[in-house]
């Protein structure tokens, strides 16, 4: 897991699923965060699997992390969407070429270009973190989620 330098301290403290053996359900965070998260959590979680030939894992990243909703496409990575005690959050990660890529696109949300300029760089590929007070930051996200999906699903 690669630590992000934006959140709030203690944030990773606000995990809700916390337990290593025990893996939440693909759905849990529906009924498990506060309404608005929820319903924050669904417009993300239905926008991402939107995509063609994208999976979706509950996967278990560490002390830090803790559990994740992972989603690819064709095993790589689109990005991550983390439920908070009472909040929802997403990282997504960028090669130096998708970077590139992206920073030339006209429309791409304020809120995304944000998180790519505030994101860290870690053996040549940036984690980008966003917060989601709001849906239009999840639009944001779901939006740079789509460009790389596009990305990675153009012929070589």
């Amino acid at each position: 897991m690669i630590p992000l330098d934006h959140q709030p301290t203690g944030y990773w403290a606000t995990t809700l699923y916390t337990t290593p053996r025990t893996r939440p359900k693909s759905d849990a965070p529906l009924k498990d965060l506060p309404p608005r998260a929820a319903q924050r959590f669904k417009r993300a979680r239905e926008g991402i699997r939107a995509l063609r030939h994208v999976t979706e894992q509950v996967v278990f990243m560490g002390t830090a992390w803790k559990w994740v909703w992972m989603y690819e496409v064709g095993g790589r990575k689109l990005g991550y969407l983390h439920p908070m005690e009472t909040a929802l959050s997403g990282t997504f990660i960028l090669t130096e070429t998708e970077e590139r890529e992206l920073a030339a696109t006209d429309g791409l949300p304020r809120a995304s270009r944000q998180a790519i300029r505030g994101g860290r760089l870690a053996s040549g590929v940036r984690w980008c973190w966003m917060e989601f007070p709001d849906l239009e930051t999840v639009d944001a996200f779901v939006a740079v989620i789509r460009l790389k999906h596009q990305l990675l699903a153009r012929p070589d």
